[in-house]
C-alpha cells in the first residue's frame, strides 16, 4: 500500500491540494452487468466515500444524471455536446491529497466498472 508523506494511505487525511476526479464509463457496459455486479460497484463507491469522509479528505462525491444541457455564449441552449465515444461522464469526486502521486494512488482505489477512465485535475486556488 502506498503511504503519503504524512504516513497515511492516499486519500485518508487532509492534504494540501484539492483534486477533481472525473469518472467516465460505458453506460451500456454497466447496464449489461448482472444486478449483483452493478450493486457491488455502487456499494464500493459508497464505502470509499464514507472512508474518505471519515478521514476528512472528501469534499464532494456525486453521481451525475443523464441529461446534459449546454448554455452557449449567444444564449442558445442545446442538448450535448455528445462525445463521439461510448464513454460518458458518470460521476465526480473532489478530494484533498498531499501530492499528485497521492491523487493517482487514490484514483487507483476507485471501484472498477466497464470502460472506467479517471481524469484527474488539480484544482487551482484563485
Amino acid at each position: 500500500m502506498t503511504v503519503s508523506a504524512a504516513g497515511r494511505p492516499p486519500g485518508t487525511g487532509a492534504g494540501g491540494v484539492r483534486y477533481l476526479f472525473l469518472l467516465y464509463g460505458d453506460p451500456a457496459g454497466e447496464a449489461d452487468l448482472p444486478p449483483e455486479q452493478r450493486r457491488a460497484v455502487v456499494e464500493g463507491h459508497i464505502a470509499l466515500g464514507r472512508e474518505l469522509a471519515a478521514a476528512g479528505t472528501l469534499r464532494l462525491a456525486e453521481a451525475l444524471g443523464d441529461g446534459v444541457r449546454v448554455l452557449r455564449t449567444d444564449g442558445t441552449v442545446t442538448d450535448g455536446p455528445f462525445a463521439e465515444t461510448k464513454e460518458q461522464l458518470g460521476s465526480v469526486y473532489v478530494v484533498d491529497c498531499a501530492s499528485t502521486d497521492d491523487a493517482l494512488a487514490l484514483a487507483r482505489r476507485m471501484p472498477a466498472s466497464p470502460g472506467l477512465t479517471i481524469e484527474i485535475r488539480e484544482i487551482q486556488e484563485v
